[in-house]
Formats: C-alpha cells, structure tokens, sequence
C-alpha cells in the first residue's frame, strides 16, 4: 500500500496530538470545523497551518488512512487516541526531508480567502482571455452568479481591458517566478482560456506523476502565497480583487456575539443568562478569544501568577492534558483556567 502524502499529514497531526485527542480531532482540524474545540486544537499543537487543509475529506478517507498507517505499524492505539510509532516518527521524517509542506500554506489564515481570489481570478482570467481573442461565446469556468456579478463590477475599474491583461500578466508572472516550476506549471494550466480548458487536480498529479495530495496542497500554495505577497503591496491588482475579503483571525459567529458583551463588561454568568447558553460554551468562546485576539486579557479569568504555576507544570510533565495537569497542580484550578493559560503559554512560545 503506498503512502500518500496525505498520510504523511495526518501521521504527523496524530504526532502533534500526541495521543491527547482522538483521531476525530483531526478530520474536524482537516475539514477546516469552525468549532471552539477545533480552533483551540489547532492552536495548541501547533497544527494551525493544516485547518481546512482538505476539505472535502471523508470519514472513509480518514478510516482506510488510519487502517494503512496501523497496518505498516507507523501509528498505534493506545486506549481512544492513537500515538506514532518509532518507525512512524523516522518514516515522518524520511517523507519531510523530501517533500516539505510547502512553506506558504497556512489554512487557519488562509483558507477561506484563498477559495474566493482563486473563483475570481480563474473567472477574470477567462474572461480577459476571451476578449484579446475577441470570443463573445463561451461558458463561464465560475457558475456562481456572485462572482460573476463581483467580475464584472472589477471590470468596470478599468477603462482599457488590454491594460488589465498586461499588468495582471505581469503580476503574475512576477510572482510565479519567485515559486517552483511545478507551482508554477499547477497553477498556469489550472487556468481556462480562450484556447484550453484548465486541468484538475487529478490530471495534473498524472501528468507530473506526482501524488494528488500533494499537488492539492502546492496548488493552494500558491494561492495562499498570493495573498501574502498582495498583503505587502507587491500585487496591486490582487490586492484590489481581495480589498473586500475580511482578513481578521478566525472566530465563530457566537464567539464575536460573546466579545461585544465582554467588552461591555458582563461576567460569563451574566453573559451565559443574557444569551440562553450553558457557561461551558462562553467559555469556550473565551479560550477562542485568548488564541485570536491579540489584545484580549485572560487575567479577569487567570492571574499572571495563577498562569506561571499552570506553565511550569505543563512544561515539567511536558503535556497538554489539562486532567493530568490539574492533578499536579498544589491550588484548585478550573480546566477552564487551565486551558486559558496553555493557549497563551502556545501564543508566547510563538
């Protein structure tokens, strides 16, 4: 059975988890769940960049993956949870060494942003295509009316399409030349023209003979590198096409609602009454809020002090498992303190 680099992903998720959440946390992590739980999981093993990493993952992916892995003795269970074997560890480092992750994927800042410039600028592309050919006859590659009703508002900005097609030729071409040539190839014949139709993922892994995991994830690579590089004021025109886009850290919709009325400055009882929600769940949107917030303060819940001894505990067990460490804790401390302290202790640690 070969192993696929998607394999490799979840091995090295399993890795992180380190046996302290079952394996479901890391379906929910790759289909990009907006949940507290996932959004905290992925912060607190480090596992932001593979958030909706693949969303269209299934159950039975994850279970043929799990039963692969089990079988080439690289993971085992261990009670609900699975751990990474010896072999596993070298094998994760053997497929490391050869392909990293490519270095600009990054799902939790990403993901969603990226899914709409390429929707708009795969449709901008045809469009732009079709009329230096002077074609007036073909099928929009974007069917949502959305986008191209977003298409052509942007088209309206400029006086001379021939211009738009130059200078985001340009753009283009400039960025593509900072990637790999196999980013670059993913992503030109990704594209549909006037002269071709773009190719899938699948196509393209069979064309490079390459694993189609890992081409997924190169390809969104350089969608994600885009952004980055709009961001820093080096693609103009792209960085209009995502003008709109709300760049801000991911946060739920109720966990914004639990913000407005901690700002306000109701406690989490008053706030769990006001909003007809148990007390577990704002503090879940607490937790969420410490990770994404830079200038939310957790010290109304856990003291600096309170925050050092839960550190110097965690660090000494060199564990995330809030039981064990409110077990060794000398003062009783909530595992909703626990948790609060952990996140920054991960955000401090970078």
């Amino acid at each position: 059975m070969t192993i696929h680099y998607l394999d490799v992903v979840l091995m090295d998720s399993v890795h992180k988890l380190n046996g302290e959440r079952s394996i479901s946390a890391v379906y929910h992590l790759f289909k990009g769940k907006k949940s507290s739980q996932t959004i905290q999981d992925a912060s607190l093993f480090q596992l932001s960049s593979y958030f909706g990493c693949f969303p269209g993952f299934t159950r039975d992916q994850l279970n043929r993956s799990v039963q692969k892995l089990q079988e080439k003795h690289f993971i085992r269970k261990t009670g609900d949870t699975f751990i990474v074997t010896d072999a596993g560890k070298y094998m994760l480092r053997q497929h490391f060494s050869k392909k990293p992750m490519p270095p600009y994927f990054h799902g939790a800042k990403y993901h969603d942003k990226a899914k709409m410039l390429w929707v708009r600028l795969s449709l901008l592309v045809q469009v732009l295509s079709h009329h230096a050919a002077q074609s007036h006859q073909y099928v929009p590659i974007q069917r949502d009316i959305s986008v191209q009703s977003w298409t052509k508002s942007f088209l309206k900005h400029f006086r001379q399409k021939k211009e738009l097609s130059e200078g985001l030729h340009h753009e283009l071409d400039t960025l593509l030349d900072r990637l790999s040539d196999q980013e670059a190839l993913l992503f030109v014949y990704s594209l549909t023209s006037h002269e071709r139709i773009g190719r899938t993922y699948q196509q393209m892994a069979e064309w490079l003979k390459e694993d189609v995991w890992y081409v997924y994830l190169l390809f969104w690579n350089v969608l994600h590198y885009f952004i980055q590089s709009a961001q820093k004021g080096e693609a103009p025109i792209m960085q209009r096409m995502i003008d709109d886009l709300e760049f801000k850290r991911v946060l739920t919709t109720s966990t914004h609602k639990t913000l407005e009325l901690v700002q306000k400055g109701f406690s989490i009882d008053q706030i769990a009454h006001i909003r007809s929600l148990k007390k577990a769940t704002i503090e879940d949107h607490i937790v969420e809020l410490s990770i994404h917030e830079p200038s939310f303060s957790i010290e109304p819940y856990v003291s600096s002090e309170e925050q050092q001894a839960i550190h110097e505990i965690a660090f000494q067990l060199q564990t995330n498992k809030l039981k064990l460490i409110k077990e060794n804790l000398e003062h009783p401390f909530t595992y909703f303190q626990i948790r609060l302290a952990l996140t920054r202790m991960v955000k401090a640690n970078g």
